[in-house]
């Protein structure tokens, strides 16, 4: 606040070197200051060279298209709705893996993992006694039929049973195919572990789809909505851009950060993309047609935003306005102001800290 005083004291100074001349020039000539008798409490009169020398300048509010654009930093990562565990089909011991690093793609029928299971062996051997006992060529019977539910759910393949019917060779060791195709996220086992029926071994995720996480400030999301369009750039990837949509928000912020998180997904067909890469979310809404000012014009304090406007008698005055969206050099006027009037765009804290003085208090303006 002590920095803001001197500076408003400074322009302020600068201003009255300004007014001086003139301000003499009426008193001397009336012995009244004109400027100041006829000058309403929010209202400033300048002469035109004071305008000069002031550099302030002004320009007549339009009404054109306004759409919101912002850009976020994000990044890529897995799709977690496409994450699906592998779990142990039966008890026993891990032999061989054939999956030992994260990341690695994964297709479906590849080899997992070889297991020694006792429970399987047991019924592989029960299995092919009632097959060769069994005289019904014709069809197998229910206890046969049985078994071989049993085996399919141990993780034998069919084709594994119907090499057991026919030449009795007893599997010892079982190899274990994967079911879908993915990327390895984690390997929560390793060779010569004994696991239970039911334990998670891998877990994989679909590749093929990505999610794209990025941080937005609160005070943003007003103006981000699901099913807003949004461009996916991966500077890694060449930066081409991919087109998707806001699929989700997060309703709450990211915990001892002011920050909520915002989503897209994405295609990752060819595989070119990785999670983990840096990602940029450029979201814009669609044009709507309002008021529109320059950037420089509004004055944001404590109590809203203003802007200085030049009247018909070429006096200049403060006046309250609602801001909309923001763009780099324009803002949305939502209301105060009509396209006839005349804003101040470039000198309005100047105008704003001669008020302020005149008015003998010093507001916060940031």
């Amino acid at each position: 606040m002590i920095k803001y005083k001197h500076t408003i004291w400074l322009v302020s100074l600068i201003l009255t070197i300004f007014l001086l001349p003139t301000s003499c020039k009426r008193q001397t000539e009336t012995g009244i200051n004109e400027s100041h008798a006829k000058t309403p409490g929010n209202s400033i009169h300048l002469s035109e060279a004071q305008i000069q020398l002031a550099n302030i300048k002004f320009t007549q509010v339009n009404e054109g298209a306004f759409n919101y654009n912002r850009i976020f930093t994000g990044v890529l990562k897995v799709n977690e709705e496409s994450a699906l565990n592998i779990s142990s089909r039966a008890t026993g011991r891990i032999l061989k893996l054939f999956l030992k690093t994260v990341g690695e793609t994964v297709n479906k029928g590849d080899s997992l993992y070889k297991i020694y299971c006792e429970e399987m062996v047991a019924a592989e051997r029960q299995y092919f006694t009632l097959q060769s006992n069994n005289w019904n060529f014709n069809g197998k019977y229910e206890p046969s039929l049985a078994l071989e539910n049993k085996l399919l759910l141990l993780g034998m393949l069919p084709a594994q049973i119907e090499k057991l019917r026919k030449d009795g060779k007893i599997l010892f060791e079982i190899t274990i195919y994967s079911p879908v195709k993915g990327v390895v996220r984690s390997i929560n086992v390793s060779e010569g572990q004994y696991v239970n029926s039911g334990q998670t071994l891998f877990e994989l995720a679909d590749g093929t789809k990505l999610w794209v996480e990025a941080e937005v400030q609160p005070t943003e999301l007003e103006n981000v909505k699901v099913g807003m369009q949004s461009i996916i750039t991966v500077p890694d990837a060449g930066n081409k851009p991919i087109h998707s949509t806001i699929s989700f928000i997060n309703p709450s912020l990211e915990q001892g950060r002011n920050v909520t998180v915002i989503r897209s997904v994405i295609d990752n067909s060819n595989r070119k993309l990785y999670p983990g890469m840096l990602a940029l979310m450029t979201i814009q809404s669609e044009k709507h047609r309002s008021v529109v000012a320059p950037a420089s014009a509004v004055i944001t304090s404590k109590n809203g935003s203003l802007v200085w406007i030049r009247n018909d008698d070429g006096s200049f005055s403060e006046k309250n306005v609602t801001t909309g969206i923001q763009s780099d050099d324009s803002v949305q006027i939502l209301s105060g102001l009509t396209k006839s009037e005349y804003v101040v765009s470039s000198g309005a804290y100047l105008l704003n800290s001669e008020l302020v003085l005149r008015r003998g208090t010093v507001a916060e303006v940031r």
